[in-house]
């Protein structure tokens, strides 16, 4: 998983906060988390990004499988031409990093998270979704009722064009009520749990509840 950016000049953003800042501003005490964990950053496309995973996450077109499983009545795993196969949407919605920058009207396409739960139908007692990363570090997860939102999609493109590796190639989450944190990328499996799963980013003590303020 990664946060992301828009760059300091050119397109939409402001000024990159301080790093202590930024750390203040998330999580409070999450800065001594932040001490043990590695941080990469580079500029990709216009973006920047901030991952704990590397080297990028390997996608083999032919060999990946997302599975949706846990505590539903009907586990499904699709290949990557079978998610592209199914209903897709297309969706402009504003990106948000909690480092202070936002790029706007960033073109999505890919499949609602609303379609997939309709596939594997969840059981009542289903509260929490996890989201899995194919590097096997990261992980977020967010209640029944955020992913049951209608702007939660699954994307596989991005600006009209495939995810770039960098971007989480073959599909990340795009939550547009939240900050960018809340977006795993690289994704492999989504699980629906009777409990909470505390995420990467929030073991080390970053809030949660991610929303975007109003």
């Amino acid at each position: 998983m990664s946060s992301e950016a828009a760059p300091s000049s050119g397109g939409s953003g402001g000024k990159l906060l301080a790093r202590g800042r930024f750390l203040g501003l998330l999580a409070g005490g999450g800065a001594l988390g932040w001490a043990g964990t590695r941080l990469f950053t580079g500029a990709v496309g216009g973006w920047r990004y901030n991952t704990v995973e590397t080297p990028v996450p390997a996608f083999d077109r032919g060999a990946y499988r997302l599975v949706i499983d846990g505590l539903v009545e009907q586990a499904q795993t699709f290949t990557y031409e079978e998610l592209r196969a199914l209903l897709a949407v297309r969706q402009v919605s504003d990106f948000h990093c909690v480092e202070g920058w936002g790029v706007s009207d960033v073109r999505w396409d890919g499949v609602r998270l609303q379609t997939l739960m309709a596939l594997v139908r969840p059981l009542p007692e289903a509260g929490f979704v996890t989201f899995h990363s194919l590097g096997g570090i990261c992980r977020d997860s967010l209640t029944i009722e955020q992913a049951r939102l209608p702007d939660v999609l699954v994307a596989y493109d991005m600006d009209g064009a495939p995810l770039e590796p960098d971007h989480g190639l073959p599909l990340r989450l795009v939550m547009p009520r939240m900050y960018g944190c809340k977006g795993p990328k690289w994704l492999t499996r989504v699980e629906f749990r009777d409990r909470r799963d505390i995420g990467y980013w929030e073991e080390r003590g970053w809030r949660i509840e991610a929303w975007l303020k109003t």
